[in-house]
């Protein structure tokens, strides 16, 4: 429902002291999202390092795409409280009643969707670069760079594409269903527009396939190189601490693509629980997005607490680094 001009929603008066679900969401939020950016930003730290001091070697092109992917879902979640969980608290639920539906409006949603999509597009970028470096160990530093020239700019453009026909669009504020309350509003589009979501599913269902069937075809053959290591007496432990870290990431990277499967399969099959969906949406999404990071810096080996003399690793099981390490 448009609350555009009702005078219900033009009187309403926002309260902090009310302790809705809206209100502790965007409240909570920044205990968990804040340290997570401050782990990200000290991998960006190592990468830049990278290209200025010769001791530290990465895979930067694995390095970079797992940064833009948690860059991607850092923005899927600033674009969601923009366009969610700020205004469902009501804090601008008066001003929106009194805003005519413009083009203005419209810029949260559509930036909203179009990171939706890079949240999904990058993390398969992700994995093949990951993948190339296991089945290509010889000459990964060759194809990985070709590869991204081309993903790159294919994962800009089609969210693009996808979202093109909202433009014309204009936004608005409409009042949240239950069990959101009275007040509680966020920005869409005119219902004019279609939301296109079956595009949505299609997107995820297709980058999930993928994630997963390469992530698999790779545990075997990490499991094959491993076992074949083991058999020469060769020491493998720091190998094994790098394919744990690798598995628990990979899991860690389904869990956004079920999520925005479910959301957008019952907002298919039965609207009447989109308010139900859009309440757990904050806190699945924010799970996704904090879980990656953290499992990458709490089991990869480069994250120890040790000096490290880091060099460019020749195994394919490392999955951005291969370090020596001395206690101190």
């Amino acid at each position: 429902m448009d609350i555009f001009n009702r005078s219900e929603y033009i009187s309403y008066d926002f309260q902090w002291t009310s302790w809705t679900f809206p209100n502790i969401t965007v409240l909570v939020g920044p205990f968990y999202l804040l340290p997570t950016l401050y782990i990200v930003g000290k991998m960006a730290k190592i990468f830049y390092e990278s290209s200025r001091m010769s001791s530290i070697s990465i895979q930067k092109h694995l390095f970079l795409a797992f940064l833009l992917m948690q860059t991607a879902n850092f923005s899927y979640i600033l674009t969601d409280f923009l366009v969610l969980r700020i205004p469902a608290t009501g804090i601008l639920t008066s001003i929106c009643a009194r805003t005519e539906p413009n083009q203005l409006l419209k810029i949260p949603y559509l930036v909203a969707f179009i990171s939706s999509y890079l949240s999904m597009l990058f993390p398969v970028i992700f994995c093949a670069n990951r993948a190339i470096i296991v089945f290509f160990p010889k000459n990964h530093n060759e194809i990985c760079p070709r590869f991204m020239k081309i993903s790159l700019p294919a994962t800009v453009i089609l969210p693009c594409c996808f979202t093109f026909f909202m433009v014309p669009a204009v936004g608005h504020c409409t009042q949240l269903t239950a069990p959101y309350p009275m007040g509680a509003v966020m920005f869409t589009l005119d219902l004019k527009v279609p939301i296109n979501e079956y595009t949505h599913l299609l997107t995820s269902f297709l980058c999930t396939l993928f994630t997963f069937t390469t992530n698999i075809t790779m545990l075997i053959k990490v499991r094959h190189i491993l076992f074949y290591k083991k058999s020469l007496n060769r020491n493998v432990n720091k190998n094994y601490k790098a394919e744990l870290s690798l598995t628990i990431t990979m899991i860690s990277l389904f869990v956004p693509f079920l999520i925005n499967g479910i959301i957008a399969v019952l907002s298919l099959r039965n609207p009447s629980l989109i308010g139900y969906i859009l309440s757990i949406r904050p806190i699945a999404i924010d799970t996704a997005t904090v879980f990656e990071p953290w499992a990458f810096y709490l089991t990869h080996p480069m994250f120890g607490k040790y000096k490290r003399k880091t060099t460019v690793s020749s195994s394919p099981i490392a999955m951005v680094v291969s370090s020596s390490f001395n206690s101190r």
